[in-house]
């Protein structure tokens, strides 16, 4: 199916059990649109052979959602667009990207919901061969520690793999500058041991980031 230059306005597809694909999108525009379920750990909600190029969000996030075999080129956010709980298996972004996050479970849900949530996200990336190509992406801001750093395809002048064992034996972290740390200090929020921090090229701050996550890799934090 393709769908050009449409503009997709409130729809919030909601629960498992489903298969979204195949489908191009061509210069589409989602607006307070949502995709999502909270209830199945096992990830029933994918989005499968998808294509989009050079789209916008706008006000919009996913939850639980199992993206995979995925290409965007060019998509622009306007607000931080959040992944809750989704894994990745073969998503390629190239072009302008972001801002975005992959992060927990959202924390409306129970303890018990979350935590098998979690285990089943470690369990389905133990089968993963790669989950991100980010290699050719130019962000604006972009955080992806909810997803295992070895297994993202990345561009190693600007994105950086940071290792959780590592970062357990450097001593002192306050010696690091702020973004650096920052970094670093993501190894709280995700059970992975590998984590792939991210100089964003369009950022005003690329320069003096760039520089920061660099300290970390002369430190021997990262790759």
């Amino acid at each position: 199916m393709l769908l050009e230059k449409q503009e997709i306005t409130g729809v919030k597809l909601v629960g498992s059990g489903r298969t979204l694909g195949p489908l191009e999108l061509n210069r589409c525009v989602f607006n307070g649109s949502v995709l999502a379920q909270f209830d199945d750990p096992d990830l029933g909600l994918v989005v499968r052979d998808v294509t989009a190029r050079r789209c916008r969000v706008n006000r919009s996030g996913a939850q639980g959602v199992r993206f995979e075999d995925v290409h965007i080129d060019g998509l622009a956010v306007t607000s931080l667009l959040h992944l809750n709980a989704c894994v990745f298996k073969h998503v390629t972004l190239t072009g302008n990207i972001g801002p975005l996050m992959a992060t927990p479970p959202n924390y409306a849900l129970s303890v018990d919901l979350r935590d098998r949530f979690r285990a089943q996200i470690i369990a389905y990336y133990a089968g993963v061969d790669w989950a991100l190509d980010i290699s050719q992406a130019a962000f604006s801001e972009a955080d992806f520690y909810y997803v295992p750093g070895h297994l993202i395809r990345r561009d190693e002048e600007t994105q950086f793999l940071l290792h959780r064992d590592r970062a357990e034996h450097f001593g002192d972290l306050k010696k690091l500058p702020d973004f650096a740390r920052f970094a670093v200090s993501r190894f709280e929020a995700t059970p992975f041991d590998t984590l792939v921090a991210i100089a964003p090229k369009r950022s005003k701050n690329f320069t003096t980031w760039l520089a920061e996550l660099q300290i970390l890799r002369t430190e021997g934090l990262a790759d």
